[in-house]
């Protein structure tokens, strides 16, 4: 299933329709998931979080004792990175080609128009200018990144919100290219 298919098959809390709208509005389903490391192609942010959503459900599986909607599934994994949504630029580097030659080519540069702070607190703060979060949703997206925000703290978060654990280990996983 696509973003946009899991999207409204799942969530239909008040203000969804509305972030639906907004992400339309943006580069959200054309940017690219990352600039080099994963899913970095046209539309590579939409698939991505696809993809983190059938991680995650994938997950849910194996431990059958975290008890998540498929609401809730939908929305932290679908937007943990809405943070991403106009960020993504086209510039041109040089580039040798296989014989040699220099020549200019595409790539992708990240440059954010509003700065808010985290990664995962962005993302939060977009969502609720639509759609209330739950703590459990709120926490999972805010520490989708784990360690690698810098934030230690984020081992009590997991701790309290096992969801919050799966989401990071569902985005991770799906960043991996087997």
């Amino acid at each position: 299933m696509t973003f946009e298919e899991i999207y409204t098959t799942h969530i239909k809390r008040e203000g969804s329709a509305e972030l639906l709208r907004w992400l339309k509005s943006t580069d959200f389903f054309t940017a690219p998931g990352s600039t080099r490391f994963h899913d970095c192609n046209a539309g590579g942010l939409a698939e991505h979080s696809a993809n983190v959503f059938n991680e995650l459900v994938r997950l849910l599986k194996a431990y059958p004792e975290v008890k998540v909607s498929a609401e809730t599934a939908a929305i932290v994994t679908l937007l943990h990175d809405v943070c991403k949504a106009n960020c993504y630029k086209v510039e041109l580097r040089n580039k040798k080609d296989e014989t040699g030659r220099w020549i200019q080519v595409p790539v992708y540069t990240f440059k954010e128009d509003f700065c808010f702070g985290g990664h995962g607190s962005k993302s939060v703060y977009l969502i609720q200018k639509f759609m209330k979060l739950t703590d459990e949703e709120a926490v999972s997206i805010n520490c989708h990144m784990g360690v690698e925000s810098g934030n230690w703290a984020v081992n009590d978060a997991f701790r309290a919100y096992p969801m919050a654990f799966l989401v990071h280990t569902a985005d991770m996983a799906s960043t991996i290219n087997f």
